[in-house]
Protein backbone atom coordinates (compact mmCIF):
# COMPACT_ATOMS: atom_id res chain seq x y z
CA UNK A 1 0.00 0.00 0.00
CA UNK A 2 1.03 3.66 -0.22
CA UNK A 3 2.23 5.95 2.53
CA UNK A 4 -0.23 6.65 5.34
CA UNK A 5 -0.22 10.11 6.91
CA UNK A 6 -1.99 12.27 9.52
CA UNK A 7 -3.10 15.90 9.15
CA UNK A 8 -0.37 18.48 8.98
CA UNK A 9 -0.71 21.09 11.78
CA UNK A 10 0.55 24.63 11.38
CA UNK A 11 4.06 25.59 12.53
CA UNK A 12 4.43 28.35 15.15
CA UNK A 13 7.32 30.61 16.15
CA UNK A 14 7.85 29.98 19.88
CA UNK A 15 9.80 31.74 22.56
CA UNK A 16 12.42 29.74 24.51
CA UNK A 17 9.97 29.19 27.39
CA UNK A 18 7.27 28.01 25.00
CA UNK A 19 9.72 25.69 23.26
CA UNK A 20 10.61 24.15 26.62
CA UNK A 21 6.94 23.70 27.45
CA UNK A 22 6.32 22.14 24.05
CA UNK A 23 9.15 19.64 24.58
CA UNK A 24 7.65 18.68 27.91
CA UNK A 25 4.34 17.85 26.25
CA UNK A 26 6.15 15.81 23.59
CA UNK A 27 7.67 13.63 26.31
CA UNK A 28 4.25 12.04 26.66
CA UNK A 29 5.11 10.02 23.55
CA UNK A 30 8.41 8.89 25.06
CA UNK A 31 6.90 7.08 28.04
CA UNK A 32 5.22 4.25 26.11
CA UNK A 33 8.36 3.86 24.00
CA UNK A 34 10.46 3.39 27.14
CA UNK A 35 7.89 0.90 28.47
CA UNK A 36 7.92 -1.05 25.21
CA UNK A 37 11.73 -1.20 25.32
CA UNK A 38 11.58 -2.75 28.79
CA UNK A 39 8.92 -5.25 27.72
CA UNK A 40 10.90 -6.24 24.61
CA UNK A 41 14.04 -6.91 26.67
CA UNK A 42 12.08 -9.12 29.06
CA UNK A 43 10.35 -10.86 26.12
CA UNK A 44 13.67 -12.10 24.75
CA UNK A 45 13.59 -14.90 27.34
CA UNK A 46 9.83 -15.13 27.90
CA UNK A 47 7.85 -13.79 24.93
CA UNK A 48 4.38 -12.45 25.58
CA UNK A 49 1.59 -14.71 24.31
CA UNK A 50 0.05 -12.06 22.08
CA UNK A 51 3.40 -11.15 20.57
CA UNK A 52 4.15 -14.79 19.79
CA UNK A 53 0.81 -15.12 17.98
CA UNK A 54 1.31 -11.91 16.02
CA UNK A 55 4.80 -12.96 14.95
CA UNK A 56 3.43 -16.32 13.81
CA UNK A 57 0.71 -14.65 11.75
CA UNK A 58 3.19 -12.34 10.06
CA UNK A 59 5.59 -15.17 9.24
CA UNK A 60 2.74 -17.29 7.89
CA UNK A 61 1.49 -14.46 5.66
CA UNK A 62 4.96 -14.00 4.22
CA UNK A 63 5.49 -17.66 3.44
CA UNK A 64 5.27 -17.55 -0.31
CA UNK A 65 3.49 -20.26 -2.23
CA UNK A 66 3.48 -20.83 -5.96
CA UNK A 67 0.34 -21.67 -7.93
CA UNK A 68 0.78 -23.90 -10.99
CA UNK A 69 -1.92 -24.21 -13.65
CA UNK A 70 -1.52 -27.02 -16.20
CA UNK A 71 -3.40 -26.95 -19.50
CA UNK A 72 -3.20 -28.16 -23.10
CA UNK A 73 -3.71 -26.14 -26.27
CA UNK A 74 -5.18 -27.60 -29.44
CA UNK A 75 -2.71 -25.65 -31.54
CA UNK A 76 0.28 -27.58 -30.18
CA UNK A 77 -1.42 -31.00 -29.88
CA UNK A 78 -2.97 -32.64 -32.94
CA UNK A 79 -3.82 -35.98 -31.34
CA UNK A 80 -7.54 -35.90 -30.47
CA UNK A 81 -7.32 -39.02 -28.29
CA UNK A 82 -5.41 -37.48 -25.42
CA UNK A 83 -8.47 -37.02 -23.19
CA UNK A 84 -9.47 -37.72 -20.52
CA UNK A 85 -6.13 -36.83 -19.02
CA UNK A 86 -5.47 -37.14 -15.30
CA UNK A 87 -3.00 -34.70 -13.75
CA UNK A 88 -1.47 -35.47 -10.35
CA UNK A 89 1.05 -33.75 -8.12
CA UNK A 90 3.00 -36.66 -6.69
CA UNK A 91 6.24 -37.59 -4.96
CA UNK A 92 8.04 -40.97 -4.88
CA UNK A 93 7.86 -42.80 -1.57
CA UNK A 94 11.19 -42.80 0.22
CA UNK A 95 10.90 -46.40 1.40
CA UNK A 96 10.29 -48.04 -1.98
CA UNK A 97 12.94 -49.43 -4.34
CA UNK A 98 11.66 -49.64 -7.92
CA UNK A 99 11.59 -53.15 -9.36
CA UNK A 100 12.91 -53.78 -12.84
CA UNK A 101 10.40 -52.48 -15.34
CA UNK A 102 8.53 -50.52 -12.67
CA UNK A 103 8.50 -46.86 -11.86
CA UNK A 104 8.84 -45.70 -8.25
CA UNK A 105 5.69 -45.84 -6.16
CA UNK A 106 4.25 -42.33 -6.28
CA UNK A 107 2.21 -40.90 -3.41
CA UNK A 108 -0.30 -38.18 -4.25
CA UNK A 109 -2.92 -36.24 -2.33
CA UNK A 110 -4.78 -34.51 -5.14
CA UNK A 111 -5.62 -35.30 -8.74
CA UNK A 112 -7.32 -33.30 -11.48
CA UNK A 113 -9.10 -34.29 -14.68
CA UNK A 114 -8.68 -32.58 -18.05
CA UNK A 115 -11.30 -33.30 -20.70
CA UNK A 116 -10.80 -30.47 -23.20
CA UNK A 117 -8.32 -27.98 -24.61
CA UNK A 118 -8.05 -24.49 -23.14
CA UNK A 119 -9.76 -23.03 -26.23
CA UNK A 120 -13.06 -24.51 -25.03
CA UNK A 121 -13.56 -22.00 -22.23
CA UNK A 122 -17.24 -22.92 -21.88
CA UNK A 123 -16.39 -26.50 -20.92
CA UNK A 124 -15.26 -27.68 -17.51
CA UNK A 125 -12.07 -29.55 -16.77
CA UNK A 126 -9.68 -27.73 -19.10
CA UNK A 127 -7.17 -26.69 -16.41
CA UNK A 128 -5.50 -28.33 -13.41
CA UNK A 129 -4.27 -26.11 -10.58
CA UNK A 130 -1.85 -26.99 -7.77
CA UNK A 131 -0.03 -25.06 -5.05
CA UNK A 132 3.61 -25.76 -4.18
CA UNK A 133 6.25 -24.14 -1.93
CA UNK A 134 8.17 -21.10 -3.11
CA UNK A 135 10.56 -21.89 -5.97
CA UNK A 136 13.48 -20.56 -3.92
CA UNK A 137 12.86 -23.31 -1.34
CA UNK A 138 12.40 -26.20 -3.77
CA UNK A 139 16.06 -27.21 -3.90
CA UNK A 140 16.32 -27.44 -0.10
CA UNK A 141 12.94 -28.96 0.75
CA UNK A 142 10.94 -32.11 0.14
CA UNK A 143 9.32 -30.31 -2.77
CA UNK A 144 12.43 -31.06 -4.87
CA UNK A 145 11.04 -34.58 -5.42
CA UNK A 146 7.61 -33.42 -6.56
CA UNK A 147 6.53 -34.17 -10.10
CA UNK A 148 3.49 -33.41 -12.21
CA UNK A 149 2.24 -36.82 -13.40
CA UNK A 150 0.11 -37.04 -16.56
CA UNK A 151 -1.97 -40.20 -17.14
CA UNK A 152 -4.25 -41.21 -20.02
CA UNK A 153 -6.03 -44.51 -19.43
CA UNK A 154 -6.77 -46.59 -22.52
CA UNK A 155 -8.41 -49.67 -20.98
CA UNK A 156 -12.15 -50.24 -20.89
CA UNK A 157 -12.11 -50.96 -17.17
CA UNK A 158 -15.35 -50.28 -15.34
CA UNK A 159 -13.36 -48.51 -12.72
CA UNK A 160 -12.39 -45.70 -15.05
CA UNK A 161 -13.21 -42.34 -13.50
CA UNK A 162 -15.92 -40.27 -15.15
CA UNK A 163 -16.80 -36.61 -14.87
CA UNK A 164 -19.45 -37.47 -12.30
CA UNK A 165 -16.64 -38.30 -9.89
CA UNK A 166 -15.25 -34.77 -10.12
CA UNK A 167 -15.84 -31.62 -8.15
CA UNK A 168 -14.59 -28.73 -10.29
CA UNK A 169 -11.33 -30.09 -11.70
CA UNK A 170 -10.67 -32.21 -8.60
CA UNK A 171 -11.00 -36.00 -8.89
CA UNK A 172 -12.27 -37.80 -5.82
CA UNK A 173 -9.51 -39.95 -4.31
CA UNK A 174 -11.86 -42.91 -3.73
CA UNK A 175 -12.78 -42.93 -7.41
CA UNK A 176 -9.20 -42.56 -8.63
CA UNK A 177 -8.11 -45.61 -6.64
CA UNK A 178 -10.23 -47.75 -8.97
CA UNK A 179 -8.05 -46.89 -11.95
CA UNK A 180 -6.04 -49.86 -13.17
CA UNK A 181 -4.95 -51.04 -16.57
CA UNK A 182 -3.22 -49.92 -19.72
CA UNK A 183 -2.27 -46.28 -19.92
CA UNK A 184 0.15 -43.70 -21.24
CA UNK A 185 2.00 -41.64 -18.67
CA UNK A 186 4.66 -38.95 -18.40
CA UNK A 187 6.00 -36.56 -15.80
CA UNK A 188 7.37 -33.04 -15.34
CA UNK A 189 9.82 -32.75 -12.41
CA UNK A 190 9.10 -29.64 -10.34
CA UNK A 191 12.80 -28.93 -9.79
CA UNK A 192 13.16 -28.30 -13.54
CA UNK A 193 10.49 -25.59 -13.27
CA UNK A 194 12.25 -24.17 -10.22
CA UNK A 195 15.48 -23.67 -12.13
CA UNK A 196 13.54 -21.72 -14.78
CA UNK A 197 11.82 -19.48 -12.23
CA UNK A 198 14.53 -18.75 -9.65
CA UNK A 199 15.73 -15.60 -11.41
CA UNK A 200 12.34 -14.49 -12.71
CA UNK A 201 11.73 -10.95 -11.43
CA UNK A 202 8.22 -10.60 -12.86
CA UNK A 203 7.00 -13.57 -10.80
CA UNK A 204 8.02 -11.79 -7.59
CA UNK A 205 6.14 -8.70 -8.75
CA UNK A 206 2.83 -10.56 -8.91
CA UNK A 207 2.91 -11.29 -12.65
CA UNK A 208 2.01 -14.61 -14.28
CA UNK A 209 4.82 -16.51 -16.00
CA UNK A 210 3.96 -18.77 -18.92
CA UNK A 211 6.12 -21.87 -19.45
CA UNK A 212 5.96 -24.68 -22.00
CA UNK A 213 7.08 -28.25 -21.50
CA UNK A 214 7.28 -31.25 -23.83
CA UNK A 215 6.21 -34.46 -22.07
CA UNK A 216 6.87 -37.93 -23.50
CA UNK A 217 3.86 -40.17 -22.82
CA UNK A 218 5.07 -43.77 -22.52
CA UNK A 219 2.84 -46.86 -22.67
CA UNK A 220 2.59 -48.68 -19.36
CA UNK A 221 0.26 -50.48 -16.96
CA UNK A 222 -1.17 -48.49 -14.04
CA UNK A 223 -1.20 -50.30 -10.69
CA UNK A 224 -2.90 -48.65 -7.69
CA UNK A 225 -1.12 -49.05 -4.35
CA UNK A 226 -2.16 -48.49 -0.77
CA UNK A 227 0.51 -47.47 1.71
CA UNK A 228 -0.62 -46.43 5.19
CA UNK A 229 -4.01 -45.47 3.73
CA UNK A 230 -2.34 -42.99 1.37
CA UNK A 231 -3.20 -42.84 -2.32
CA UNK A 232 -0.30 -44.30 -4.28
CA UNK A 233 0.34 -45.74 -7.71
CA UNK A 234 3.10 -47.19 -9.86
CA UNK A 235 3.62 -47.97 -13.54
CA UNK A 236 4.81 -51.28 -15.01
CA UNK A 237 6.18 -51.36 -18.55
CA UNK A 238 6.46 -55.19 -18.72
CA UNK A 239 2.70 -55.72 -19.06
CA UNK A 240 2.24 -53.72 -22.28
CA UNK A 241 3.75 -53.28 -25.71
CA UNK A 242 6.65 -50.84 -25.24
CA UNK A 243 6.00 -49.07 -28.56
CA UNK A 244 3.74 -46.19 -29.41
CA UNK A 245 5.06 -43.32 -27.28
CA UNK A 246 3.94 -39.84 -28.19
CA UNK A 247 4.58 -36.30 -27.02
CA UNK A 248 2.36 -33.67 -25.43
CA UNK A 249 2.99 -29.95 -25.45
CA UNK A 250 1.91 -28.80 -22.00
CA UNK A 251 1.39 -25.19 -20.98
CA UNK A 252 2.12 -24.21 -17.37
CA UNK A 253 1.07 -20.87 -15.87
CA UNK A 254 2.97 -19.91 -12.74
CA UNK A 255 2.13 -17.15 -10.29
CA UNK A 256 2.71 -16.34 -6.65
CA UNK A 257 -0.36 -17.44 -4.70
CA UNK A 258 -2.21 -14.41 -3.33
CA UNK A 259 0.25 -11.95 -4.86
CA UNK A 260 -0.91 -8.49 -5.92
CA UNK A 261 0.30 -7.07 -9.20
CA UNK A 262 2.90 -4.50 -8.15
CA UNK A 263 2.36 -2.58 -11.38
CA UNK A 264 -0.87 -1.30 -9.79
CA UNK A 265 1.02 0.19 -6.85
CA UNK A 266 1.33 3.99 -6.57
CA UNK A 267 5.07 3.42 -6.43
CA UNK A 268 4.98 2.26 -10.04
CA UNK A 269 5.31 5.93 -11.01
CA UNK A 270 8.82 6.01 -9.50
CA UNK A 271 11.78 5.50 -11.80
CA UNK A 272 13.64 2.24 -11.17
CA UNK A 273 15.99 2.49 -14.16
CA UNK A 274 19.03 2.53 -11.89
CA UNK A 275 17.89 -0.41 -9.73
CA UNK A 276 19.32 -3.90 -10.48
CA UNK A 277 16.52 -6.29 -11.55
CA UNK A 278 17.36 -8.70 -8.71
CA UNK A 279 16.72 -5.95 -6.12
CA UNK A 280 13.59 -4.51 -7.73
CA UNK A 281 10.96 -6.72 -5.98
CA UNK A 282 12.51 -6.12 -2.55
CA UNK A 283 12.63 -2.34 -3.02
CA UNK A 284 9.04 -2.10 -4.26
CA UNK A 285 7.74 -4.22 -1.40
CA UNK A 286 9.79 -2.22 1.10
CA UNK A 287 8.38 1.09 -0.16
CA UNK A 288 4.89 -0.35 -0.12
CA UNK A 289 5.22 -0.88 3.65
CA UNK A 290 6.40 2.63 4.50
CA UNK A 291 4.29 4.42 7.11
CA UNK A 292 4.73 8.07 8.11
CA UNK A 293 3.90 8.88 11.73
CA UNK A 294 3.17 12.51 12.52
CA UNK A 295 3.24 13.07 16.30
CA UNK A 296 1.15 16.12 17.19
CA UNK A 297 1.79 17.86 20.50
CA UNK A 298 1.57 21.22 22.32
CA UNK A 299 -2.20 21.43 21.83
CA UNK A 300 -1.88 20.01 18.29
CA UNK A 301 0.04 23.06 17.09
CA UNK A 302 3.36 21.26 16.47
CA UNK A 303 4.41 17.93 15.11
CA UNK A 304 7.40 15.65 14.67
CA UNK A 305 7.61 13.00 11.98
CA UNK A 306 9.01 9.48 11.89
CA UNK A 307 8.96 6.93 9.08
CA UNK A 308 8.84 3.17 9.67
CA UNK A 309 9.17 0.32 7.18
CA UNK A 310 7.22 -2.89 6.75
CA UNK A 311 4.12 -1.51 8.52
CA UNK A 312 6.02 -1.30 11.81
CA UNK A 313 4.65 0.48 14.89
CA UNK A 314 6.62 3.63 15.81
CA UNK A 315 6.20 2.95 19.53
CA UNK A 316 7.19 -0.71 19.90
CA UNK A 317 8.51 -1.50 16.37
CA UNK A 318 6.15 -4.48 16.01
CA UNK A 319 5.75 -5.37 12.32
CA UNK A 320 2.02 -5.61 11.71
CA UNK A 321 2.04 -7.11 8.23
CA UNK A 322 -0.41 -4.63 6.68
CA UNK A 323 -1.85 -1.16 7.14
CA UNK A 324 -5.09 -2.60 8.48
CA UNK A 325 -3.14 -4.68 10.99
CA UNK A 326 -1.18 -1.61 12.06
CA UNK A 327 -4.38 0.33 12.68
CA UNK A 328 -5.79 -2.48 14.84
CA UNK A 329 -2.51 -2.70 16.75
CA UNK A 330 -2.34 1.04 17.48
CA UNK A 331 -5.93 1.30 18.67
CA UNK A 332 -5.74 -1.79 20.87
CA UNK A 333 -2.21 -1.56 22.25
CA UNK A 334 -1.46 2.18 22.39
CA UNK A 335 -4.93 3.49 23.20
CA UNK A 336 -3.44 6.22 25.42
CA UNK A 337 -3.36 8.27 22.19
CA UNK A 338 -5.92 9.20 19.58
CA UNK A 339 -5.09 8.25 15.99
CA UNK A 340 -6.15 9.65 12.66
CA UNK A 341 -5.41 7.44 9.66
CA UNK A 342 -4.95 8.93 6.22
CA UNK A 343 -4.05 7.25 2.96
CA UNK A 344 -1.93 9.27 0.53
CA UNK A 345 -2.45 7.78 -2.95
Amino acid sequence: GPDHMCRQPSTLELSPDEQLAAEETFKLYCKPVELCNVIQKRALDNPAFLQRCLHYMIQASRKKRIQLTVSLSRGTNTDHNIFPLYVLLATPTSDSIPLEGHSPIYRFSRACLLTSFTEFASKDHNKATFTIPDVKNIATSRACNLSIILIRCVSDSEGQVGENNCSGDHVEASALRKLEGKCFWGKIPINLLGSSLENCVTLNLGHTVELASTVTMNPSFLEPKFLEQDSCLTFCSHKVDATGSYQLQVGISVQEAGARDMSESPYNSYSYSDVPPSSLPHIIRLRAGNVIFNFKYYNNTMQKTEVTEDFACAFCLVKCGSYKGLGCHLNSTHDLFHFEFWVDI
